[in-house]
């Protein structure tokens, strides 16, 4: 009985082991793997998860517009104007740390008119 207990006690310290592996690397697949080298850009989020909205109150980004489902499904945040691809890597940065699920992609726009909104 003692050894059946012992193997049951491995089993779940190795279930365990692999679940905080997985939680640890959830948010490891959401950085794109690239930033154009000219913008300006928009980061697009598919499907995010965990506490990302405040990565895009950065002084770099325009104001975010968010689809109206909730959970929300889709998210995108065009540059300031000014923004450089270092303020953008910044705010990829700040997002990859803060997402636990779902996709940033980044993009660059045809330009910012002049009342502001996002052409292109």
């Amino acid at each position: 009985m003692r050894a059946i207990r012992g193997k049951v006690g491995v089993v779940a310290a190795l279930v365990l082991a692999v679940a905080l592996a997985l939680s640890a690397l959830a948010g490891l697949g959401t950085r794109p793997t690239g930033i154009p080298d000219e913008g300006p850009w928009a980061i697009a989020l598919s499907y995010p998860e965990g506490d990302w909205s405040s990565c895009l109150d950065d002084p770099a980004m325009a104001e975010a517009l968010m689809s109206s489902d909730l959970p929300v499904s889709r998210v995108v945040a065009p540059s300031a104007p000014g923004a450089t691809e270092a303020d953008v890597r910044r705010v990829v940065d700040c997002l990859s740390a803060s997402m636990t699920g779902g996709t940033i992609e980044v993009g660059q726009t045809g330009g910012v008119v002049e009342d502001g909104t996002v052409s292109g």
